[in-house]
């Protein structure tokens, strides 16, 4: 019933995408609202302890997180029945199950939507479910380039996305981040105007800069996973973990950086994923 994209390379090493595919918008068809079922884990998810160093007798934020998701996951975003089957297939694959949680991709497609976003970069594509949430939010013109360090990942990834019919059909660049991000320039057709960053967070302080090199004046850069369970609160003595000090590098450099070249926050998240953060950068500068 609607024309399907030919499997295309999986390594691209151009910085934008030369030429799209046509399409018609799946998401567009009229399809009864899937029901939304938590799984076990929603069950299992704590709540990070309070000042007083007890946890919430209370509801787990898992629960919470199982509460809102049906009434708030939109049909044409969160809900949309190819993202479940994503996850699934990333099971199957063998691929770790840490991707976003529904609620937070469908909040970075409002965000990619606030922005009027055309052209999205990502940092670790895993499978490709946070890429779909971003996907999503893009007009029909727009792009998204992704960046997956392994080769098995990434060929799961384009599985899923003509699986999922997305369209802008995102291009995967496979390899080491930090290289690609370098080997990228700005899209002929304007600068990016959102990177989402989930990859190794040992390397995230060079993402940042190499994407906020990328970013237009006004964009932003989101970070996942930048509290890392309230670990970067510890001194380096008590947590001398890399993927934890990759976060405490970035903060040091926000800092250093004194409001010159970002405006950065961290909202501190709970649920599906437990207790973590996201680190939000907005670009002051050309």
């Amino acid at each position: 019933m609607f024309p399907r994209l030919a499997p295309r390379p999986l390594y691209n090493t151009a910085p934008r995408l030369l030429h799209r595919p046509s399409l018609t918008l799946a998401r567009n068809m009229t399809t009864p609202t899937p029901v939304w079922k938590p799984d076990a884990s929603y069950e299992r998810r704590d709540m990070p302890p309070a000042d007083g160093g007890e946890p919430s007798s209370g509801p787990t934020a898992g629960q919470v997180d199982a509460y809102l998701a049906p009434k708030l996951l939109h049909p044409s975003y969160g809900a949309d029945p190819a993202l479940p089957a994503i996850q699934s297939r990333a099971l199957e694959a063998g691929i770790p199950a840490i991707s976003v949680s529904p609620l937070q991709g469908q909040f970075l497609s409002i965000l990619a939507l606030s922005l009027g976003a055309e052209r999205i970069l990502e940092v670790g594509t895993l499978a490709g479910y946070s890429t779909a949430f971003l996907s999503k939010a893009l007009p029909g013109h727009g792009q998204v380039d992704t960046l997956e360090l392994d080769p098995h990942h990434a060929a799961v990834a384009q599985e899923n996305f003509l699986n999922a019919d997305l369209f802008p059909f995102p291009t995967i660049h496979v390899g080491p981040a930090l290289e690609t991000l370098k080997r990228l320039e700005k899209p002929a057709e304007g600068a990016y105007d959102l990177v989402f960053i989930d990859a190794d967070k040992e390397g995230t302080l060079g993402y940042v800069k190499e994407g906020l090199r990328l970013l237009r004046k006004g964009g932003v850069v989101v970070v996942d996973n930048a509290v890392r369970s309230g670990k970067i609160a510890l001194s380096r003595e008590e947590e001398p973990s890399p993927n934890v000090d990759g976060m405490r590098r970035l903060f040091d450099w926000i800092e250093q950086d004194g409001g010159r070249t970002v405006l950065a926050n961290v909202t501190q998240t709970v649920g599906a994923k437990s207790w973590d953060g996201f680190a939000i950068l907005y670009k002051l500068v050309e």
